[in-house]
């Protein structure tokens, strides 16, 4: 159960990045690039799912390590009440105060976007807590993480998260969806960010749900 909750939020994470100021810098560059395209989005696809694999790896042995405590025992307790403060501090628009980095992108990475940028944008990215996160997702997926077992599942779902991060920057369909939700207002958010909280609560809630009730 928690290993399917794992990989969920993974992937959510890793979609819900792409609104970020990083995320947005990813796109542009993209598009402003004097490489091949596809060859860029390649070395960065690579280099994020290498970066989420150290991150993964780093959270498996936390992992392995818990599992031979006494935590191991209320795992299922622990992750209900520190999701349900992730949903609290969704729902009054407060997730600033959570842990997260703080690198800002070197603007050279932007207009001169090569090889060599792709390599060092997709392993801090992929890396996942260097950079600054919007909402709770990423979070939650390193609490799933800490606690899903085996361990591995921790390497191969940082890697993953690396890979779907990287690959929704680089498409080009889903560039022209991002950038048609950045025009789109609902009230005071664009409709990128709107979608983005709506789908953090009803994952955070069915999360909830499911671990008490499974």
């Amino acid at each position: 159960m928690l290993s399917m909750l794992l990989f969920i939020f993974a992937v959510s994470a890793a979609v819900a990045s792409v609104d970020t100021t990083c995320g947005l810098n990813v796109l542009g560059s993209l598009e402003s690039t004097k490489s091949s395209r596809s060859k860029y989005a390649l070395v960065y696809i690579f280099s994020c799912a290498l970066g989420g694999a150290v991150t993964g790896l780093a959270i498996g042995l936390i992992n392995f390590l818990l599992k031979l405590t006494v935590v191991d025992l209320f795992q299922n307790y622990i992750l209900v009440v520190l999701l349900a403060l992730l949903l609290c501090v969704e729902f009054v628009h407060k997730t600033g105060i959570l842990p997260s980095g703080n690198f800002i992108v070197p603007s050279e990475w932007i207009k001169h976007a090569g090889y060599r940028s792709a390599v060092l944008w997709g392993m801090i990215l992929g890396l996942g807590f260097i950079t600054l996160q919007v909402g709770v997702l990423f979070h939650a997926y390193i609490l799933v993480s800490l606690f899903a077992a085996p361990w591995w599942l921790s390497l191969l779902a940082g890697a993953i998260f690396g890979i779907v991060r990287g690959t929704v920057f680089s498409l080009p369909l889903t560039r022209s969806i991002v950038f048609r939700m950045l025009e789109i207002r609902v009230r005071n958010l664009t409709l990128l960010s709107t979608v983005r909280q709506a789908a953090s609560k009803l994952l955070l809630i069915g999360s909830i749900i499911w671990i008490i009730f499974y």
